[in-house]
């Protein structure tokens, strides 16, 4: 068989929807410019199965937007620690700037200094903490996704096991 480019059709699996692991012939351009002329090989399913293939689809986009959109969030919450910690170190830098000026100045304010430097400290060990916590939750949540993602696929080979059963 042949597409509309005149192209011979190559093998696919539909991986996505109520065909999910239905086999079909389809255009052999790159994907940007493929027809959308296919033929299905396998028969037409049961709408009792088209049903259920589509509910676990719908499950797994659900779980995966829920998942990202909590990535998101995450992320949004750690690029504003991000920023909060640079815009502390530009004060810092200005603070060591002006205080640089007279040494009787600096003799005053050494002790500020100093506790402003353990504030800083403490609150950076705190900020690291917060941040190593963070990454390692959202590599938690990166393995969930993938193997949430292994999950389907061997429930889709179970799925075509039972098919052709």
């Amino acid at each position: 068989m042949r597409c509309k480019h005149d192209m011979p059709m190559y093998k696919y699996v539909c991986f996505e929807g109520a065909n999910t692991g239905r086999r079909f012939l389809g255009c052999g351009m790159k994907e940007e410019e493929m027809c959308d002329k296919i033929h299905w090989v396998d028969g037409e399913w049961p709408s009792t199965m088209k049903m259920c293939l589509l509910k676990i689809w719908n499950m797994y986009e659900d779980e995966r937007d829920t998942r990202i959109h909590g990535n998101v969030d995450y992320a949004t919450k750690n690029y504003e620690l991000v920023l909060q910690k640079r815009e502390l170190e530009k004060k810092n830098l200005e603070l060591h700037k002006q205080l640089g000026n007279t040494l009787e100045h600096v003799a005053e304010l050494t002790t500020h200094d100093l506790e402003l430097e353990k504030a800083q400290r403490v609150k950076a060990e705190q900020e690291v903490a917060t941040l190593k916590e963070d990454k390692r939750k959202l590599e938690y949540c990166v393995s969930d996704l993938f193997n949430a993602g292994h999950v389907m696929k061997d429930k889709l080979k179970k799925i075509a096991e039972i098919v052709k059963e």
